[in-house]
C-alpha cells in the first residue's frame, strides 16, 4: 500500500469517529410500531335526506321524513291496496285480490261492460249485447198461424220488427226458423205447410234488412207439439214458429 492509500484510510477512520461523537446512533423504528395513517373515505351523499343515496335516487327532491320507495320516490297512499294510488284511483274500494286497470277499476277483459269477477261468459264477442252475467242476450219469436194459412198477418208485424231489431244488435247470431202445424190433415201436407210458414217469416225478416245468409227456414210438420192437438186451443198453439239462435 502506498502512502496515498494509507492517508485516505486514516482520514475515513477519523471522520467516522468524529461523526459518532457528534451524531449519536438513532435506532430505526420497527415496521410493527410504525404509525399508520388511514385514508380518508368520502361519505356517500344523500342530499334530500330520504335514506336513498343520490346515485340511486330517482326522485332527488323528496322531503326529509317522507316515506319513499327503494328508488327514493314518494310512496303514495293506496287505501285498497290495488297498486293504484288513491289520487289516481277511480274505484277506491276494490276488493282485495281483484285485478285492476290503470284507473284502479276491475278489469273487463272482453270489454262487454261486465267486470271479470261477474262475467259468466268471459270471451263474448263484440257482436253480441250481453246480459248482467256477460252472456249474449237471447230472444224468442212468438208467431202463430190460422188453420191452413202461412201468410204473416198484420198483427204479427210488431213481433217480427222487434225480433229483427234484436238480430241487428246481435250480429253474431245465425237464425234457424222452424215452422210447425197441428195434426189435422195428412202429415205430408202439413210438412209442406210448415215449410211455407218458416219461409214466410224468413222473407219478413229479410224485408227488415236481416241478411239472407243469417237465416235458415225448416218445416217440421206436425212433430213436437207443445199442446194437445185434441182441442181447439191446443191446435192453435201448435200452429207456430220457433227460432234457434246459433253463435
Amino acid at each position: 500500500m502506498n502512502f496515498l492509500s494509507i492517508f485516505i484510510v486514516a482520514m475515513a477512520i477519523t471522520l467516522s469517529l468524529n461523526a459518532s461523537e457528534e451524531f449519536p446512533l438513532i435506532e430505526p423504528v420497527s415496521v410493527e410500531n410504525a404509525p399508520v395513517v388511514k385514508a380518508v373515505v368520502a361519505t356517500p351523499l344523500d342530499s334530500d335526506g330520504d335514506g336513498v343515496l343520490d346515485k340511486e335516487d330517482k326522485c332527488p327532491n323528496s322531503k326529509s321524513g317522507e316515506a319513499v320507495d327503494k328508488l327514493g320516490c314518494l310512496i303514495k297512499a293506496d287505501s285498497d291496496k290495488d297498486g293504484v294510488p288513491d289520487d289516481d284511483d277511480k274505484c277506491p274500494d276494490t276488493p282485495k285480490g281483484i285485478n285492476v286497470d290503470v284507473n284502479g277499476c276491475e278489469l273487463d277483459s272482453d270489454d262487454d261492460g261486465v267486470s271479470d269477477s261477474n262475467d259468466k261468459c268471459p270471451d263474448t264477442s263484440k257482436e253480441f249485447i250481453v246480459d248482467g252475467y256477460g252472456c249474449p242476450q237471447t230472444a224468442t219469436l212468438s208467431v202463430n198461424f190460422k188453420a191452413g194459412q202461412s201468410n204473416v198477418s198484420d198483427d204479427l208485424i210488431d213481433q217480427l220488427e222487434t225480433f229483427a231489431k234484436f238480430l241487428k244488435e246481435n250480429k253474431g247470431y245465425q237464425v234457424v226458423i222452424y215452422g210447425y202445424t197441428d195434426s189435422v190433415g195428412k202429415a205430408e201436407v202439413n210438412k209442406k205447410l210448415s215449410q211455407k210458414r218458416a219461409n214466410a217469416v224468413k222473407q219478413a225478416l229479410i224485408q227488415y234488412e236481416i241478411s239472407l245468409t243469417r237465416l235458415t227456414a225448416i218445416g217440421k210438420g206436425e212433430v213436437n207439439p207443445i199442446a194437445d192437438n185434441k182441442n181447439k186451443e191446443g191446435r192453435a198453439k201448435n200452429r207456430r214458429i220457433e227460432v234457434e239462435l246459433i253463435q
